[in-house]
């Protein structure tokens, strides 16, 4: 037999020409190489059928067929597993960017509480002018435009999550490639 490549079949010529050995070699014909890894001779393993008894419930063609079939399903069902394992770590993923979006904001700067120090600062300086206060004597304004209102922690955990996020998409990403590379 001249060797089998993945996109060829595997045909076993039958030993006789009966009905029911011609029909398992059509059914062996029917399947890829690519998804029955076994290659053997139905012939000896499977006992031949006693005549009219061809297309019974415990006939060979059923037992061939259901062991092929076994074999495809179970790569079927593996190649499912796989995917789910690369869709589990981008739900991760997807869920890491929901907090990073949420706490990202903490590290922006609080405008409505630079304003409002802002607009005391101003209101201060107004009274003072008023009472014929020295206008140095008046505190600065502790926030300005450009001061941050974030603590450390802010920063921690925002780093800590950004790591997460980073992390987690090369690993979904790479793993898609090795898991193909390993098929």
């Amino acid at each position: 037999m001249p060797p089998v490549g993945l996109n060829t079949y595997v045909s076993v010529p039958p030993k006789s020409s009966s009905p029911p050995d011609y029909l398992v070699s059509l059914l062996v014909a029917a399947i890829p190489i690519s998804s029955c890894p076994r290659i053997y001779d139905y012939t000896d393993k499977y006992k031949t059928d006693k005549p009219g008894k061809e297309i019974e419930e415990n006939a060979r063609v059923w037992n061939v067929y259901l062991d092929e079939a076994e074999s495809y399903d179970a790569d079927f069902l593996q190649g499912f597993r796989n995917i789910i394992d690369g869709l589990l770590a981008s739900l991760f993923s997807a869920v890491v960017t929901t907090f990073v979006a949420q706490t990202y904001q903490a590290l922006q700067p609080d405008n409505a509480q630079i304003t409002a120090a802002l607009l005391f600062e101003t209101n201060q300086l107004l009274r003072a002018a008023g009472n014929s206060t020295t206008l140095n004597a008046i505190p600065a304004a502790s926030l300005h435009p450009g001061s941050h209102t974030y603590s450390s922690i802010d920063v921690w955990v925002n780093g800590l999550f950004f790591a997460s996020l980073a992390l987690s998409l090369s690993t979904a990403l790479l793993s898609v490639p090795a898991k193909q590379w390993i098929q």
